[in-house]
């Protein structure tokens, strides 16, 4: 095969960081697996390139075993168990929170029990995604529709010195889950606010950050157009694409 299909392929260095948290090592139950580091190669492909997979190339092993066992380890949370193990010391001084959408491709349409997780757009032709929220720039959480009626869940509890969020995030639920968490709020205010709230204009700019992330998770197409037709299996890719950004991985 024409070498330019591995050239997105793991370095032995991210392979270093990987392999020891992979199921089938020895000493734990079943099989030990021989092929862990072709079948994420293969899954990196597919989704860096938003092909079938029936069109995974032969290298990367059988398309429909390599399909199968990513939809084992999107149910037993693999892929998201390894951004825990991995990331496990998060800076939580500021914490950034934004949206995005997503084009769903017409191949993702008809799951069991109706297409799952879009919406319409105003024009009625274009299937529409919200994007994960995300914490901490590359930690994607759940999948919303609204925005920001439900950003406080995502917040709650997080010991963040600032929250960073543009002026749609200017709720009163928002500012008042900041004051409970001791956490300064970087948003401006909406001008029919009464009372115009003072925010740290030089920290607001910071926000690129988030913006800077969309960018990076999108440039897999897997990932800038949704096909796979379950919900869970698009949020497994975003936990897979969040790993291999970890991974210094483009």
């Amino acid at each position: 095969m024409d070498a330019t299909y591995h050239r997105h392929d793991i370095s032995d260095h991210a392979w270093e960081l990987l392999e020891p948290h992979l199921p089938g090592q020895k000493g734990q139950w079943g099989g030990i697996a021989r092929d862990n580091r072709r079948f994420i190669n293969g899954v990196f492909w597919i989704l860096r390139t938003g092909a079938p997979w029936r069109d995974l190339p032969p290298d990367y092993g059988s398309w429909n075993n390599t399909h199968r066992r990513f939809i084992r380890w999107r149910d037993k949370g693999i892929w998201e168990n390894l951004l825990d193990i991995l990331i496990d010391d998060p800076d939580y001084e500021w914490l950034m929170i934004d949206a995005t959408h997503v084009k769903v491709h017409h191949d993702a349409t008809g799951a069991r029990g109706g297409t799952q997780d879009a919406g319409q757009t105003k024009g009625g032709s274009i299937p529409r995604y919200t994007w994960p929220w995300m914490r901490m720039v590359i930690r994607s959480e759940s999948l919303l529709q609204k925005v920001p009626d439900e950003a406080e869940n995502l917040i709650e509890g997080l010991p963040a010195s600032n929250l960073l969020a543009d002026r749609g995030y200017d709720t009163n639920s928002i500012i008042d889950l900041c004051e409970k968490n001791d956490t300064c709020p970087v948003i401006p205010p909406k001008k029919n606010r009464t009372v115009q709230r003072n925010y740290d204009k030089d920290l607001y700019r910071e926000r690129h950050l988030v913006e800077n992330a969309f960018e990076k998770l999108k440039r897999w197409r897997g990932i800038a157009t949704r096909y796979a037709k379950n919900t869970a299996s698009f949020l497994a890719a975003v936990h897979i694409r969040c790993l291999a950004l970890w991974l210094h991985i483009s």
